[in-house]
This record gives structure tokens, sequence and C-alpha cells, in this order.
């Protein structure tokens, strides 16, 4: 079958022309290897299309009728054991197009590839990961290996009607946070400068510069902030409302010449450790402080008491 294949920076721009031509196959699920995006598509494309995909620095590539993902309905994780007889991980992350797995149950270790290859039909994914190194280092990045499907640990993640680009072996990135960002999101205001301490590949930073005067976005890992501006670029939001700072925040915020009215500090493990340097860079009057961390408690009830 036929796919159009762009750089990932295109993405958008690209899915528009061909919605607007109808040239996506509704079946199938788009693929991202190697900083592409790949679509299926429904029909040849007529020459003038052919050309609009060329300027986008795009082509027509033929692949097989099994690299793209068929979309359908997912069975539940209890219900896939029911069905196959077989102990599945108690939870699964979809980002992109890969799926990730914390851990295999010892008991079904020996049965890691065959978990991987049913776990990957079931939620219509390129490749399953899972991963062997825990998250660790100031960077919050785990290690990964594939057990089903095919390519790399790169993919594009679609939330709140945004698009990110990223790699799980370089960067974190948290996709159950996906409705607490769009609550606070939708809290900013057009006016207010907003200072995201910890940005990652940017699902804060970059839908709220999106609406908001500016975010100057931050985060020690300079791979985040290369996905951070890629991803800006494919969402169409002038760098102009979005000041990308590769280092440390607790050196990094006191350089900003500005109080800013309202901070975000998305960093779990470490976040209330920075509470002085962010309160420092608020305004006086009216400011918000949205700051996330773990609390250790041995039930619920006693955690919110």
């Amino acid at each position: 079958m036929l796919s159009a294949v762009f750089p990932v920076n295109k993405l958008r721009k690209a899915e528009q022309i061909l919605m607007n031509h109808k040239l996506l196959n509704p079946r199938l699920k788009p693929v991202y290897l190697e900083n592409s995006v790949f679509f299926p598509l429904s029909e040849i494309p007529s020459s003038r299309i052919k050309s609009l995909i060329e300027k986008l620095n795009g082509r027509i590539e033929k692949v097989d009728e099994k690299f793209f993902p068929r979309k359908k309905r997912s069975l539940s994780l209890k219900e896939l054991e029911k069905r196959h007889k077989i102990v599945f991980p108690k939870s699964v992350s979809l980002i992109g197009d890969i799926l990730l797995i914390n851990e295999i149950p010892e008991e079904a270790v020996a049965k890691r590839n065959l978990i991987g290859e049913i776990l990957r039909e079931n939620f219509a994914v390129r490749a399953v990961f899972l991963k062997v190194k825990e998250i660790s280092g100031e960077t919050r990045v785990a290690q990964w290996e594939r057990i089903a499907g095919f390519g790399g640990t790169f993919t594009v993640h679609k939330e709140n009607n945004y698009y990110y680009a990223l790699d799980i072996s370089k960067v974190f990135f948290n996709p159950r946070m996906g409705s607490e960002r769009a609550r606070i999101i939708k809290l900013c205001r057009r006016q207010e400068m907003i200072i995201d301490m910890f940005s990652g590949v940017g699902p804060f930073a970059i839908p709220i510069a999106a609406k908001c005067a500016v975010v100057y976005a931050i985060d020690i890992n300079r791979h985040a902030i290369d996905y951070l501006l890629l991803n800006a670029e494919i969402n169409n939001v002038s760098k102009k409302k979005i000041i990308a700072i590769h280092g440390d925040s607790r050196t990094e915020v006191p350089k900003i010449n500005v109080k800013v009215d309202r901070i975000i500090m998305n960093y779990p493990e470490r976040a209330i450790s920075f509470l002085d340097v962010a309160i420092s860079a608020l305004k006086k009057e009216g400011g918000f402080i949205h700051l996330y961390f773990f609390l250790r408690e041995r039930n619920k009830k006693t955690a919110i008491e």
C-alpha cells in the first residue's frame, strides 16, 4: 500500500492537506520513525497533491499492508488475561504509536515476547517496550527494550489537540498527566507571563504559549529543550512566545528579569526544594504556583488528611 512520508516538523501541515483531500486511510494509524511521520493513504494522490506533498519535503512510499497499526476496539488487561490464560502487567502506558510496560509479572517472564505481541495487536501500536532500568538522575530518563514490533523509541504523542515529538530513551514524558495539563491550560489567561520550571518537551508550555503573553520554559535536559523547540514548530507556536532555556531552574529562574503571573513546578520528586526560587520570581499579588509532589502514606485516607 501507499504512504505519504514527511519530516516530523511538517506533521500538522501535512496532515491537514491529506485530510482536506480525503486521502487518509480512516482504518489505519500513522507510524512515527526516526523523526519522520508515515501517513496511510486511501488512494493514489493526484499530480497536484503530489506537488503539495513535495513542497513540504514529503514523498510517496510503498509499504507493507501490515506496516500501519489497524484501528480497533481494545480489550482491557483483565479481558486479555481471561482470553489468553496468561498473567499480564497490571498497567501499560500508551505514548504515540508505542506502548510501555514497567515490568512483566515474575510468573510470565518466559512469555514476555508473546505478551508483547498480544499487547501490540490489542492496542494497535507499532512497538511495545519494556523498562529495563528505572528512571534516574536529574533528567528522569529510563532505559527500554523492545519486546514486540519494529522501530525505535522515537514517537509523536497527541494530547489536547497538540502534537509532541519525543524519544523515551532521551526524555521523560508522562501521558497520564493529560487531563491535569488541560485543567491548568484552561486556567491561564491571555495576558499572563508564565514560568514552566521543568518543562520537558513542552506539554504545559506549548499550549499555554499559544494563548498567553509569554512562557519561559526551562529544563536541565538538552534533549528536552530540543524537542520543545521542535514541538513549538510542529504546533505553529511562535518562538517569540516561548523562551526555551537549557539549564537548572535554581540558577536560571533568577536570571529572568520580570515577575511572572504563574509558575508550574511539575517535578514531583524534588519540586518542593525549588519553592523558594519560585516564590522570588512571582508577582507579589495575584500570582499562582502549581506545585506537584509525592506524598507517601500508608493509605489514601491518611494522605488526604
